[in-house]
């Protein structure tokens, strides 16, 4: 179950965003910002093989085309900084997803902006769930 962080932004794992864009389980939801290992949709039914979730893509974001965030940035500038499409069922969840290892080595700063810029933007439109594969967060 997702766990509410403030108003219209929660946080969870794998299992929670997958019930959310097969089953449409939250209805106030309506981002999802997945940082997952794979920004692809495919990541869900290789995690779990009965899933299928549909998916259309909006674009795709690559370092190069971030402009000024770019610069500060460490990360190649073919790099894959995020992808955001229409998910679930009737296609009606936007989605993003950031292709981030859970690693100490990841830099999370190079990914940050354009991850807030989401969740001001779904969160005034509606509600956004952010989660990871495990919904736990790294440790310092």
């Amino acid at each position: 179950m997702p766990y509410t962080v403030r108003e219209n932004l929660s946080i969870g794992n794998i299992g929670d965003a997958a019930g959310i864009l097969q089953n449409d389980t939250v209805h106030s939801v309506t981002h999802i910002l997945s940082v997952l290992s794979s920004a692809s949709i495919s990541f869900f039914s290789e995690w779990r093989p009965s899933l299928s979730i549909p998916a259309k893509e909006i674009t795709k974001v690559h370092v190069a085309d971030a402009g000024a965030s770019a610069a500060k940035s460490a990360l190649a500038p073919d790099k894959l900084l995020y992808s955001l499409e229409y998910a679930g069922r009737d296609l009606k969840l936007v989605r993003m997803a950031v292709p981030l290892r859970d690693t100490e080595n990841e830099n999370l700063l190079d990914y940050l902006e354009v991850c807030i810029d989401f969740i001001d933007r779904g969160r005034k439109e509606g509600s956004v769930l952010v989660h990871c594969f495990a919904g736990v967060s790294r440790r310092c």
